[in-house]
């Protein structure tokens, strides 16, 4: 295979060459056995992300496919480039066509293409989705539900924003040197706080903003001890002020909730209709949240409730409440509607033994057709009850082909980047300021290929062992 100049190439400059041969030839041995079951695939999708940290200044490129595989859905690491020249669209099209070429991976095949929102991804005219519809016409494009919630989380009042920014500040007085964190931390300890350090927000990491408004409003009391001892006393007056606390507790409870949905969505074989099915149930959550404080009722928000009389509940501050509870519920409603009008004709697809299942759903008198025969099988509603529905789908494509083949093609696209996102952890890990030189290609490999696993026998018979001098 053309892979084995490929890694050998990174070879040449290692010093220690029969260390890193014998990796090479484990990741040849996995490949061989991943790409068999790869081509034969009837369809495929891929998840696509870049990131800085292949080597100093410079990106690359991560990307990993589901397709089917006897009778399952697999889903596997693709591939980890390092750009080798520009970081724009045009160098990472060219960087996945050239793998797909040099691996006979026909673009035919591919069905879906799953990225962040960024113009760069997503522009129907420049963007790397225009380039790979010149080249596969039918491709599906999947803006990651990740993503989409987190723009969601970003949209906020002033006032709020005003509460975070002061959070901010907070965090960073705090830990700015060893010290600091140090003297806080035996504040907090001579307290008896059940934790004794602040956490940092990371506009990258999706769930700390919910971490760290959590852990300053427990601290709050040894935190205004602490300014005070620092002389801050202007930042130390926020956390006397009723009003301010009760804003804290209002946001480290609505993130707490987006947070919940956030992990959700995260992990293997996740699939749209899942991700869809949370959001329905926040949306509606936040349309009856809005109707209890207008009625004055605060109990859905623990921490609110928590702060008891202390809380100031007064007109402006549930104004506030309630214009933030009407913006994210307004932005769900722009981020995620065009996904759900996806999803309104495919409910055959979860609910095929409903009555009257194929009401409204865009199928042709042959698919139709299947649908009621299917809805009757018995068999079939067994592995329905005790499968899950990607299998219970691939078992159906014998007896149903046309019905079982549609249903594959919305089950088939990712609904999030979190298997890339994962991967550029793992080789923030590999690739640290020890190994800066390291080409992680194949390290990348072995470490993000879950499924499949090196014959090891068969290595061992083909090679001969070292023997004792």
């Amino acid at each position: 295979m053309i892979i084995l100049g490929l890694f050998l190439s990174s070879i040449k400059d290692s010093a220690s060459g029969l260390v890193k041969f014998g990796l090479l030839l484990w990741v040849l041995n996995l490949e061989s056995k991943y790409f068999k079951s790869f081509l034969i695939s009837r369809w495929t999708s891929r998840g696509v992300d870049s990131s800085a940290g292949l080597q100093h200044g410079s990106k690359g490129s991560l990307a990993f496919v589901r397709f089917v595989d006897q009778n399952e859905m697999q889903e596997e690491f693709l591939f980890c480039k390092r750009l080798p020249e520009r970081t724009t669209i045009a160098e990472i099209f060219k960087v996945i066509d050239a793998f797909f070429r040099e691996n006979d991976i026909s673009w035919a095949k591919c069905v879906a293409l799953c990225t962040d929102g960024a113009r760069a991804m997503a522009g129907l005219k420049s963007g790397l989705i225009a380039l790979v519809r010149d080249v596969a016409p039918e491709v599906i494009w999947t803006h990651c539900m990740l993503h989409r919630e987190s723009l969601v989380a970003k949209d906020m009042s002033a006032e709020l924003s005003d509460v975070m920014d002061s959070v901010v500040k907070v965090v960073n007085i705090v830990k700015k040197s060893a010290l600091q964190t140090r003297l806080f931390s035996n504040l907090c300890a001579a307290e008896g706080e059940e934790h004794t350090g602040l956490l940092y927000h990371s506009e990258v990491r999706w769930l700390s903003l919910g971490t760290v408004l959590a852990r300053v409003l427990e601290l709050r009391t040894s935190i205004r001890e602490f300014l005070l001892l620092q002389k801050r006393t202007e930042l130390a007056a926020l956390f006397s002020d009723s009003v301010w606390i009760t804003k804290l507790a209002y946001l480290a409870d609505i993130f707490a909730e987006l947070n919940k949905f956030n992990s959700s969505m995260q992990g293997r074989n996740t699939y749209a209709f899942s991700c869809m099915t949370g959001w329905k149930a926040l949306s509606k959550k936040i349309r009856k949240w809005k109707e209890r404080v207008g009625e004055g009722i605060f109990s859905m928000f623990p921490s609110v409730d928590e702060l008891g009389d202390s809380a100031v509940l007064s007109p402006p501050v549930t104004h506030v409440i309630l214009a933030h509870l009407e913006s994210i519920h307004g932005q769900f409603r722009n981020y995620f509607s065009k996904a759900d009008f996806w999803r309104r004709d495919k409910t055959w697809i979860q609910f095929p033994f409903r009555d009257n299942t194929a009401d409204g759903a865009l199928l042709t008198v042959t698919e139709e057709d299947q649908l009621i025969e299917l809805s009757t099988d018995s068999t079939f509603r067994n592995i329905y009850e005790t499968k899950p529905l990607t299998q219970f789908w691939i078992s159906c494509h014998k007896d149903f082909p046309q019905l079982a083949a549609k249903a594959m093609m919305s089950l088939l696209p990712f609904a999030t980047t979190y298997l890339c996102e994962s991967g550029f952890s793992s080789l923030t890990y590999l690739k640290n300021k020890y190994r800066s030189r390291l080409q992680p290609e194949a390290d990348m490999t072995l470490c993000l290929t879950t499924s499949i696993r090196p014959g090891l026998d068969k290595l061992c018979a083909t090679h001969q062992g070292q023997t004792s001098h």
